[in-house]
């Protein structure tokens, strides 16, 4: 193939061009990747959900247990829906979280009322700037000279009463919380002392209660 000299006029142009095009190309993708590594991709999540205001109680929230201890919406009957808003994950945890607490306080309710537990803050002669946790009593834990069982839970957002929050709110208040076992140790006979302990043994500020000592040791 012969080309003569306007053709590699053309050629030479071409050639120039697309490079010229290329190196626009890199520049423009290079200042993308810059403007993107300055966007706080949380922040602007946020701006596009809703206010993080949630119901203070199980009625506000529409949910209600039945009598089998199941947590079920009083007007659909349905279970827990996590999605409730779709694309949402992050507001949707946080709705769950507020529920979850919303849990917590209603056990420590029933461990009160249906259980016959008392509520008995630690250490008992902690000033107002000392740090505190609490635990739940039965009426002969602390006289009880022959059997004393104590309910630990496991670490992480769980209190006292509970195992599982998760099972709480999806499957029913039995897998989930400690009142079965509890009912259990009252059934057994009364000669049985009972301790719930809050956050388990070690506290959450890193503080582990020794009660027969009546001392609180922090790291």
């Amino acid at each position: 193939m012969r080309f003569n000299y306007h053709t590699c006029i053309l050629i030479t142009l071409w050639i120039n061009m697309a490079q010229l095009v290329g190196q626009e190309d890199k520049e423009k993708t290079t200042a993308l990747k810059d403007l993107l590594s300055r966007i706080d991709l949380d922040e602007l999540m946020k701006k596009d959900e809703p206010p993080l205001s949630f119901p203070k109680t199980l009625e506000e929230f529409e949910y209600a247990f039945n009598d089998q201890g199941q947590l079920r919406h009083i007007k659909t009957g349905e279970p827990f829906v996590f999605n409730y808003r779709e694309d949402l994950h992050r507001w949707n945890q946080k709705r769950y979280e507020a529920l979850g607490e919303i849990i917590t306080r209603h056990v420590y309710e029933l461990l009160e009322t249906e259980c016959n537990m008392t509520k008995e803050i630690l250490p008992v002669d902690a000033t107002e700037d000392e740090p505190k946790s609490f635990i739940y009593l039965s009426d002969d834990a602390l006289t009880n000279p022959d059997k004393l069982l104590v309910l630990i839970q496991g670490s992480g957002v769980v209190r006292a009463g509970q195992w599982a929050r998760r099972l709480i709110i999806n499957e029913d208040m039995n897998s989930g919380s400690q009142i079965p076992f509890i009912n259990r140790a009252v059934e057994v006979g009364v000669d049985r002392g009972l301790w719930l302990l809050e956050n388990g043994v070690e506290l959450s500020w890193g503080c582990i209660w020794h009660p027969f000592f009546n001392h609180l040791t922090c790291r």
